[in-house]
């Protein structure tokens, strides 16, 4: 025992530093879009999320005295995570919504729309040199889900640079997406999971790799492989990333998600092995039920070019399943498009991205929930924008303004619109949302508020009003 001991301990304290602490995703605005600004001026493609605090800092110094008032901003937020044991992250809005239909809050954990508030809390614990404890909480009310509070960001890191296992309810994010991702993102709230990755990319051609097993939330609707029943039970969700660079400034990623086992479904290594390997033969036969699980599948790039006006463009192909004659070939495919001006004019940044899907997306025969956790789609946010597995495909668009007045004031709009294929048997509208947001940072903390307009699906009004603090 003590032998096994020692060497768990030897394998994950071989990195160079302690185990890293990660930003906030898609809880902190303000920071989020300096640090999208810091990683395109200093030609370091984001490829995937959480992001190490190490990259962050690694960026910082490939810009030493380029743009001394980003630099400034983003050391005196990360003084935060310098200490052992702190508090980084705190979040309180209040909100008032006029929508009377259930739908989710893009990439915001599954929080209902109607909810009449949302708190959140994040803080960590350096234990020693190779762990680290995090500790977080969400609050708000989820959309067809009694429960309110859940432990998001809640999780322990053991090792170093090049091998780091996260257990525990860490998020997950594959693709360079600011808005939201195909595959996963934080549509839904955080998986109770393990993990393991780098936070570091190797020195040779920039490899980053990350796995994980995770647990979903219980289904009534999982055919049995020997019936034609529903049955009960907790999905497993398996996620793999594998991404390099192989000049500056560009990047490549694979990302597979594989969701099988839950009530009497196999859950067994081997048949998640022959799966992965095989998809046509073990995963896509097409016979209702004999299917081992349901999984889809990406290819993500980006590019950097800093400069004068630095941008960013990036992309995601990715499939439902496989074709029908290959195990390589992608079936019901989804194209997402994006291009980032973190400076487009001094003050202002811009930022477009567009999703279009086909038939079949985030829906199951074997899995009558399809891809989803506590009620909301694991993947873009717009996939929760229909009628409860309606399998239509939909196109989806987001424009987003960032004009910072000063270094203490900054005004945000952000422009959705998705419409579902005239092929379902729903007369969806094209659903709008204009969100516009000030918020102003004092010493202490940001205050802020936002006002949201727009129209759902079905043609309802869908309005709202948001005030609320951040440190």
């Amino acid at each position: 025992m003590s032998g096994t001991l020692f060497s768990f301990t030897l394998l994950f304290s071989s990195g160079v530093n302690a185990a890293s602490l990660y930003l906030p995703a898609q809880l902190s605005p303000d920071i989020e879009a300096r640090v999208e600004r810091l990683f395109v001026v200093a030609n370091m493609p984001i490829i995937k999320r959480p992001i190490p605090i190490s990259e962050v800092n690694r960026a910082l110094k490939k810009i030493d005295g380029q743009y001394p008032q980003l630099q400034r901003s983003i050391k005196r937020y990360l003084e935060r995570y310098s200490a052992p044991v702190n508090l980084n992250h705190a979040n309180l809005a209040l909100r008032y919504s006029t929508q009377d239909s259930a739908y989710s809050l893009p990439n915001q954990r599954g929080i209902d729309h109607q909810s009449d508030y949302v708190a959140s809390l994040a803080g960590h614990a350096v234990l020693n040199d190779w762990a680290a404890l995090n500790v977080g909480a969400f609050v708000g009310e989820r959309v067809g889900n009694d429960k309110s509070h859940f432990y998001e960001g809640s999780f322990l890191s053991l090792g170093g640079d090049l091998a780091q296992l996260d257990v525990g309810f860490r998020p997950h994010w594959f693709g360079p997406f600011q808005e939201s991702d195909m595959l996963i993102s934080t549509h839904a709230a955080a998986l109770p999971s393990v993990t393991l990755s780098n936070p570091k990319p190797l020195d040779f051609l920039g490899i980053r790799y990350e796995i994980f097993w995770a647990r979903m939330s219980e289904s009534d609707s999982i055919l049995s492989r020997e019936s034609n029943q529903r049955l009960s039970g907790n999905p497993l969700l398996m996620g793999l990333h594998l991404s390099f660079e192989p000049i500056e400034g560009f990047a490549i990623g694979f990302n597979r998600l594989m969701q099988y086992g839950g009530a009497t479904r196999e859950e067994g290594l081997g048949d998640l092995a022959e799966a992965f390997f095989l998809p046509r033969q073990a995963d896509n036969i097409g016979e209702e039920g004999r299917d081992f699980g349901n999984q889809i599948s990406s290819v993500t790039t980006r590019f950097t070019f800093p400069g004068k006006v630095p941008v960013s463009v990036y992309m995601e192909y990715a499939g439902e399943d496989t074709s029908a004659t290959s195990d390589v070939h992608l079936g019901n495919s989804a194209l997402m498009l994006g291009i980032h001006f973190p400076l487009l004019f001094d003050k202002l940044g811009a930022t477009y991205e567009m999703a279009e899907w086909q038939n079949g997306w985030y829906v199951n025969t074997n899995y009558g929930d399809g891809l989803t956790h506590h009620n909301s789609i694991v993947g873009h946010w717009a996939g929760n924008q229909r009628l409860r597995n309606d399998a239509v495909g939909a196109k989806a668009q987001t424009l987003k303004l960032l004009w910072s007045i000063s270094p203490t004031r900054h005004v945000k709009a952000i422009y959705r619109q998705v419409k579902n294929s005239d092929l379902s048997a729903t007369n969806y509208q094209t659903g709008t949302n204009l969100q516009m947001e000030y918020a102003q940072t004092t010493q202490n903390a940001t205050l802020g508020f936002s006002l949201n307009l727009g129209e759902d699906i079905l043609g309802e009004s869908a309005h709202g009003l948001t005030v609320f603090t951040r440190w």
